[in-house]
């Protein structure tokens, strides 16, 4: 594969990432802050990639059910973090605010350079830097709010940030990413209600909780957009952009090469979707009920090597060496999502200092 774009990593990144200003509060001592950028995945090899690209330090998640694939975090922070986000910001959508506020943030840093006392160690901190910087750790916090929330409620640097639709048109790399993160190839399967035989399509869906980003990729690349009420009170409705048959068919072969942790997947469907026009009579899942059953085994085939494709474990791999003992790489095990989705990494954790950062921001 090529090397990961920054197209590509930020649509990643908006569908299973993690921006936040981690908080460690010590006793008799000013509270310090640390820029921390995660994503996720239980799809070692893509996070290997972006590691090759862009660094970052990999670990291992746990996760909710034991029957799942083991889940991975490649980890950012402070001015690692800061320099990956200023090369990803401009494509950035779901998550532009919080990189304008952790940029912001770090800026703020510069300008505020903290002394040290004979013995190398930093000197506290002002009421007035501190009411700065705890006013961000706030605002990040509250971008990170599993339940809806109000552009009022945060600063006013947030609503300019997201106050319009993003200049920067949504690119097949961008939807790439955004689909590997949150998105499912699938070959779905119905009964001829005639016929009672089973008849195939192929599906492609993308989900998110921001309703306006999936209305820029339609207006884009087409697709049907449907409601997703919110399975929990208090937390944000969700929606799923779909692409079926035909639509899947035109939209595979603009965003199918930038896939990664779709990959395989991706094969599959063309193979499904060009067994369809070998085959005479088919219109892309219809009038299946009239086919062989020769014909419907090689699809049933077809639909099986993508269920097990989207399984969710187990999946063999190698062993992931362990990471230092550091709190500020520590990831808790997934709650709701085998890949341990960016929501359960809120801003407001409290970690201790990035040791390995030569420039940590503090």
């Amino acid at each position: 594969m090529d090397m990961v774009t920054c197209e590509y990593l930020a649509g990643f990144m908006d569908g299973e990432g993690s921006l936040s200003l981690a908080r460690r509060r010590r006793p008799n001592q000013s509270t310090e802050y640390s820029v921390r950028v995660v994503v996720y995945n239980s799809n070692r090899e893509v996070l290997e990639e972006i590691k090759s690209t862009f660094g970052g330090t990999l670990s291992v998640v746990g996760t909710r059910d034991p029957k799942w694939r083991p889940a991975f975090a490649l980890i950012w922070t402070n001015a690692a973090a800061v320099g990956l986000l200023t090369q990803v910001a401009p494509w950035l959508r779901i998550k532009s605010r919080h990189a304008a506020a952790l940029i912001r943030f770090a800026e703020h840093i510069r300008k505020c350079e903290r002394r040290r006392d004979s013995g190398g160690r930093l000197l506290s901190m002002s009421d007035e830097d501190v009411r700065i910087r705890e006013a961000f750790h706030s605002q990040l916090k509250q971008l990170n709010r599993r339940g809806a929330s109000s552009l009022s409620s945060v600063a006013p640097e947030a609503a300019e940030d997201r106050g319009g639709r993003k200049e920067v048109g949504v690119t097949a790399e961008y939807l790439a990413g955004l689909v590997d993160a949150e998105g499912s190839l699938m070959i779905s399967k119905s009964v001829d209600a005639k016929s009672h035989r089973p008849q195939y399509g192929s599906r492609i869906a993308l989900s998110s909780t921001d309703r306006l980003v999936l209305e820029d990729v339609r207006e884009v690349y087409g697709g049907i957009l449907v409601d997703q009420p919110a399975g929990r009170e208090g937390w944000r409705d969700a929606y799923q952009l779909v692409w079926s048959s035909g639509m899947s068919k035109r939209l595979l072969p603009v965003v199918g090469p930038y896939f990664r942790v779709k990959r395989a997947q991706a094969a599959v469907m063309r193979e499904f979707i060009e067994h369809q026009d070998a085959v005479k009579g088919t219109r892309y899942g219809r009038n299946s009920g009239r086919l062989p059953d020769e014909v419907l085994r090689i699809r049933e085939g077809l639909r099986q090597r993508m269920m097990s494709l989207n399984a969710k474990g187990p999946s063999p791999g190698r062993e992931l060496e362990p990471v230092a003992d550091d709190a500020l790489l520590h990831v808790e095990p997934a709650e709701h999502h085998p890949d341990a989705h960016s929501n359960l990494h809120a801003g407001g954790v409290d970690v201790r200092e990035h040791r390995g950062d030569p420039e940590p921001i503090v």
